[in-house]
């Protein structure tokens, strides 16, 4: 996620700079050609049309981008959902029970669960980074789970059951930590949707293909009026479109791994911090900080 109050025009001119050089060239072309009145009459489209066209992209581009940002504005809000109920597994955990080592176990698969799933979104190996919250039988069984979230979860209540059956909780207890595990269930299915459910592919081809079509045939149409500055008026129109439609890419994928993502990485570590401090550790690591205004 970016946290920088100022663009980083580098990773911009990167994004758009190719079809920014494709439409100076072109609008100078027209420029050049501007002389040749007979050639520029046989190109002229009604201006018209062309400010209906724009008007049209313009609602396009907003619509799709409105898309994109819901997307990703959910999947903070999920992310958020996932710090309470982490925070609320380790409340009951360490109130339930007397039992310290059951409540240990019980967060330390939660801070588990948490990596796990942080993985799994981004299409990353989690195993390195769960193992030191799991014992060697749970850390196997996550190893061979294709789901390895899923199967943290199904431990930790089995974890809980096991407490109730010797009486550490009682069974109200238990039913409220099983509504807690509910709520992970319905974080995680979510946040899964998010990830293998994206944006339809006509919100990529279409837009880009509309606004090089606009910007195509746009120094045409305006060199009359506006001259030697036509390739200036092209490019800063063009940038304005070609901007407002990598919004709406950079944020359709809120897992992705990128700059413009969720921090996942920020709030997992948010959460370990929490919950370890919880149970009383003091050795706990330090907060994710933003990394060239970049917060991951």
């Amino acid at each position: 996620m970016i946290v920088s109050n100022y663009p980083n025009w580098g990773r911009i001119l990167r994004q758009t700079g190719k079809l920014l050089l494709t439409f100076l060239l072109l609008s100078i072309a027209a420029v050049l050609i501007d002389r040749q009145r007979h050639l520029l009459r046989a190109l002229r489209i009604p201006e018209v049309a062309v400010s209906v066209l724009g008007a049209a992209l313009g609602i396009l581009l907003a619509f799709r981008t409105n898309s994109a940002y819901a997307r990703w504005w959910e999947a903070r809000t999920l992310w958020g959902g996932l710090v309470n109920q982490s925070r609320s597994l380790a409340r009951q955990a360490t109130s339930f029970s007397i039992d310290r080592d059951f409540a240990r176990r019980l967060v330390y698969l939660q801070i588990a669960f948490v990596h796990a799933l942080r993985c799994a979104l981004r299409r990353q190996p989690p195993h390195e980074e769960i193992r030191i919250f799991l014992d060697a039988d749970t850390a196997t069984i996550c190893e061979s789970a294709q789901n390895a979230p899923n199967a943290i979860l199904q431990q930790m209540g089995l974890e809980a059951a096991a407490a109730r059956d010797r009486e550490s909780i009682d069974s109200f207890e238990f039913l409220r930590l099983d509504q807690t595990f509910s709520e992970l269930s319905n974080i995680m299915g979510a946040c899964e949707r998010i990830k293998n459910t994206p944006l339809p592919r006509q919100y990529d081809f279409y837009p880009e293909l509309f606004i090089k079509a606009y910007c195509f045939v746009l120094p045409f149409i305006i060199v009359d009026d506006v001259g030697l500055i036509t390739p200036i008026i092209t490019v800063l129109i063009g940038f304005a479109f070609l901007v407002l439609n990598r919004i709406g890419k950079n944020l359709e994928d809120p897992f992705e791994n990128t700059p413009y993502d969720v921090p996942l990485s920020a709030l997992s570590r948010t959460i370990e911090i929490n919950l370890r401090q919880m149970l009383g550790e003091e050795d706990v690591p330090a907060p994710l900080t933003p990394d060239k205004g970049v917060l991951m």
